[in-house]
This record gives structure tokens, C-alpha cells and sequence, in this order.
């Protein structure tokens, strides 16, 4: 078991690729996400039954399940990205070290609930509606995705405050990641029931600014402060 909890290789700090690595897959997580969504359909809480079934009725099935898969598999490169990171920011101190496994956890938790309940139950729903199935049950399987998609964007929250929590303790681009992942995370956390939108939004704001940090590779006195 101290095997697995060990912190890695010294040499991790020190090598630019890894860091690189890192902004690269994280960045790469977010073109599929756009890319796979930008084919699918997408119908919120409370849009009325007649406009879901026209929705859901009319897409292109093909088209649909194809940005969904890609969507998915903007998941599976997100779970390296994840690790990297995780390593990198957890090396010096014991805060950072738990911290940035919290981090790793709760973004693993993150992807395997949005594969979970986020793509299958819409594209089950999707498919009923092409199906004769009752609108009310297609209405209530996607509405599975809709609720679970609010967890997801206060888990995800969760991942930036523990990251930021994890870049402080480390003194390692203590502006953007450290602050500003506690305050987004913190205060999205709290804005996720009422706002999830807006605050997702953010997250990804957040994000696209963590991966191009890494991507400028190993963190010298000067960048560690952005």
C-alpha cells in the first residue's frame, strides 16, 4: 500500500515533458469536449414535452451518438491528464501531497460519473424518441442527465479548490491555479445549484488556463507566482 500512496520519482519536478505532457492532455480533454458537443443535442430541465420530443425526434442520430462518443472520449484522455498533474503539484509538501491526491480522486470521480449517468441516459433518451417510446418516460430518463450534470459541475468544482489548495502548499503558479482555484472552486461550489452553467463555464475558463501554464513546461521562480 506505501507503494501506491509514494510520491514519484524526484525527477518528475525537473523534466519539461511531463509538464508539457500535462497542459497538452488537459488542453486536449477540452477541444473533444467542444468537438463531440458541438454534434450533440442537448435538452435542460423543464423545456416542455412537445419541444423535448421535437428535439430529441428530429436529431440525426448518427450524427448525435458519433459527437457523444467523441465527447467520451474527451474523458478517457482527461483521466491522464489527471495523474500528471496530480504528480506534479503534490512533490514538496505534505498539504500538497494530499491535496493534490484529493484532486486526482475527485477528477477521477468526475469522469467516471459523466460516463456514467451523462452519456448513457441521453442517448438512451434520445433513442426512445425515435422509438414511439411515451414522452414523459423519455422526459424522465433525461432529466437522469440533466440532475446528474449539476453534481458533475460541483465535483469539477471540487477538483479546482483542491488543486488550488495543492498549488499553494507547493508555491507552484500560486495565481492562477492556487488563488484562483480556491476561490472558483470554493465559491462555485456554492453557486452550483443556482448557477451550474455559468460556473461550469468558468471551470473550463479556468482550466484551459491551468494546461497552458503546464505547456510553458517546468515552473521557474518568475512563472511560479502566476
Amino acid at each position: 500500500m506505501s507503494q501506491l500512496t509514494a510520491p514519484p520519482p524526484t525527477a518528475t519536478r525537473t523534466d519539461a515533458r511531463a509538464w508539457r505532457w500535462a497542459g497538452g492532455l488537459a488542453l486536449a480533454h477540452l477541444v473533444l469536449l467542444f468537438a463531440g458537443f458541438s454534434q450533440e443535442v442537448a435538452v435542460t430541465h423543464g423545456t416542455s414535452l412537445a419541444k423535448l420530443q421535437d428535439s430529441y425526434g428530429s436529431a440525426d442520430l448518427t450524427r448525435v451518438f458519433a459527437g457523444g462518443y467523441v465527447e467520451a472520449m474527451s474523458f478517457v484522455v482527461l483521466i491522464p491528464a489527471l495523474v500528471l498533474i496530480a504528480r506534479l503539484f503534490g512533490r514538496r509538501t505534505e498539504t500538497g501531497h494530499v491535496a493534490s491526491q484529493t484532486f486526482l480522486a475527485l477528477g477521477v470521480i468526475y469522469a467516471a460519473s459523466t460516463l456514467a449517468t451523462g452519456f448513457a441516459p441521453g442517448a438512451a433518451a434520445l433513442y426512445a424518441a425515435h422509438h414511439h417510446v411515451s414522452v414523459g418516460s423519455i422526459a424522465m430518463v433525461n432529466d437522469i442527465r440533466n440532475y446528474s450534470y449539476v453534481l458533475q459541475v460541483a465535483v469539477s468544482l471540487a477538483t479546482a479548490l483542491a488543486l488550488g489548495v495543492a498549488a499553494l502548499a507547493e508555491r507552484i503558479h500560486v495565481r492562477w491555479v492556487g488563488w484562483g482555484g480556491v476561490v472558483i472552486g470554493a465559491a462555485g461550489i456554492v453557486l452550483t445549484p443556482f448557477a451550474h452553467d455559468a460556473v461550469g463555464m468558468v471551470w473550463m475558463i479556468w482550466w484551459a488556463g491551468l494546461g497552458v501554464l503546464l505547456l510553458r513546461g517546468v515552473p521557474t521562480s518568475d512563472r511560479s507566482t502566476l
